[in-house]
């Protein structure tokens, strides 16, 4: 039996054991690539996952309760959900520098008490806010320095601070709270135009100027080439240290605002009245498609997985059951995210 020489050979690589030929394969990876990043209009749908599901709960929600879609219910979730959102804003740009907070819950509460209790001593209401606003930026300022250092992970770091602002607010309170926020309850406790609650307007202008530096300034910049690859972005010639604190202290700014508005909201401010805020901001931003460990992510991504978070939390209300399932669907909509940016990726 003869062989031609110069017959081609087939190439065992072409081939795999399931019949399928590599560039079968390819193209069906390539197929996989391509419904994962689709775009209609520049817009990721792909990305926009938490918005179906949103808007599946809220039809379901609506087919068994007649009285969901109505104009007080959607008061209602705004109103829950601005504080945290005006939260999430800043631990979003944190999470995208490859940084992260746990004080934010209680920094938040140093604000309000802060705030409260010169109000409560008869100070002027633009002194106490402003007093209030700048301990909370402060936080934010020793945090960046401490975190700047890469001695610890940020983590750790802002753990610690997290625990002696507990005991700080306890013993500024004396563990009751300060029932009277004055003329902050007048600002942030009310309605307007048709009853939109005056919370949403904070919460608005926080997302819009994060979104603006985040795409645009030279500091939210920065913050995405950190999160990205930090040794590069320092032999790029960017001082990372400096780029931290900055970022550290606009979160503490960020946070002092959210406190003030969560504050006026209730009439009060107590050592938890942020209570698990740091928790649930990281998971709305990275529900909402915010890397966790740095590098991808925005204001309009994670403000996604605030309302995600809020209809949730509205719809369960709606449907007789108790907080603790709010926490258990919170729970299995993070796995979800996590897995969703895995595949996406």
């Amino acid at each position: 039996m003869s062989v031609d020489p110069n017959a081609p050979v087939e190439s065992p690589a072409t081939t795999d054991p399931g019949g399928l030929g590599a560039p079968a394969a390819a193209e069906a990876t390539a197929t996989r690539r391509n419904w994962r990043n689709l775009n209609v209009g520049g817009l990721d749908l792909y990305s926009m996952w938490p918005i179906l599901v949103m808007i599946i709960i809220i039809v379901i929600t609506a087919v068994r309760t007649s009285n969901y879609l109505r104009v007080y219910n959607l008061e209602n979730v705004i109103s829950q959900i601005a504080p945290l959102g005006i939260v999430t804003m800043g631990q979003a740009i944190l999470l995208i520098s490859g940084g992260i907070d746990l004080s934010v819950g209680y920094n938040a509460s140093l604000a309000s008490i802060v705030t409260g209790l010169l109000l409560e001593h008869g100070h002027p209401l633009g002194i106490a806010i402003v007093a209030g606003i700048a301990a909370a930026t402060a936080v934010g300022l020793i945090n960046g320095i401490l975190a700047a250092q890469n001695r610890a992970h940020p983590f750790i770091i802002t753990l610690g601070v997290s625990i002696f602002l507990f005991g700080l607010d306890t013993q500024l309170t004396g563990g009751a709270p300060v029932n009277d926020m004055k003329g902050l309850y007048t600002l942030f406790g009310g309605t307007f135009w048709g009853g939109i609650p005056t919370v949403a307007i904070p919460l608005v202008v926080v997302v819009i100027l994060t979104y603006i530096f985040l795409r645009w300034s030279r500091l939210g910049r920065q913050a995405y080439a950190i999160g990205g690859n930090e040794e590069a972005t320092y032999l790029a010639g960017i001082r990372v240290k400096r780029t931290k604190i900055y970022l550290y202290t606009l979160m503490g700014l960020i946070v002092g605002v959210a406190g003030m508005v969560l504050a006026g909201q209730i009439n009060e401010a107590s050592f938890n009245l942020a209570q698990n805020y740091e928790l649930e901001s990281i998971a709305c931003a990275v529900i909402g498609g915010t890397a966790l460990f740095g590098g991808r992510g925005g204001a309009l991504r994670s403000l996604q997985g605030v309302a995600l978070y809020g209809v949730v939390e509205n719809a369960i209300s709606f449907a007789g059951l108790s907080s603790n399932y709010q926490q258990m669907a919170l729970g299995v909509i993070i796995v979800i995210a996590v897995m969703v940016a895995r595949v996406s990726r």
